[in-house]
């Protein structure tokens, strides 16, 4: 395998293309559609849950996320802090891809992920890392900041 590290902004694309959902516009989703697209945390307001495991799954029942946390912790109405946590989604290639922060906040209304530290998202073909994370779980989209670093790794090519 070769490896080649790119830069900062090259890195951002690849999160891009990685992560984004099929952008075609739907209809409004019916309550049935609704519920699945939601997340059910189990979690009450300031008492921390450990070892917690979030399922989400798609409008036709398909696993395509899980969120897991060695501690959950409702800090207010609409936001969910997490230690460890781990994301293991599924992109529209079908690949698994693996994003691990020390310690984000999910916020509920908006469900986006935020971790301030030693963000590392991985799939078979490449690694990011990065300083700071922003990942839309309704649309699978991360926005790496800081000091981001990327390995892309390919088959090995004959000459």
């Amino acid at each position: 395998m070769r490896f080649f590290s790119l830069l900062a902004p090259f890195a951002l694309l690849g999160v891009s293309a990685a992560f984004a959902a099929d952008p075609s516009p739907t209809a409004s989703p019916t309550p049935e559609a609704a519920a699945a697209e939601g997340f059910d945390l189990p979690v009450p307001m300031g008492i921390p849950v450990k070892g917690i495991k979030i399922p989400h799954r798609n409008e036709e029942g398909k696993l395509v996320m899980t969120i897991e946390a060695d501690v959950a912790k409702k800090i207010d109405e609409t936001h969910v802090e997490m230690e460890n946590m781990k994301i293991e989604s599924v992109d529209d290639e079908g690949k698994t891809i693996l994003i691990t922060l020390p310690q984000s906040v999910f916020d509920l209304e908006t469900r986006i992920l935020t971790g301030e530290s030693n963000a590392f998202i991985q799939r078979d073909d490449f690694e990011i890392t990065g300083d700071a994370v922003e990942f839309n779980t309704k649309t699978r989209h991360a926005t790496l900041r800081g000091k981001i670093r990327m390995v892309i790794q390919s088959a090995s090519i004959e000459q």
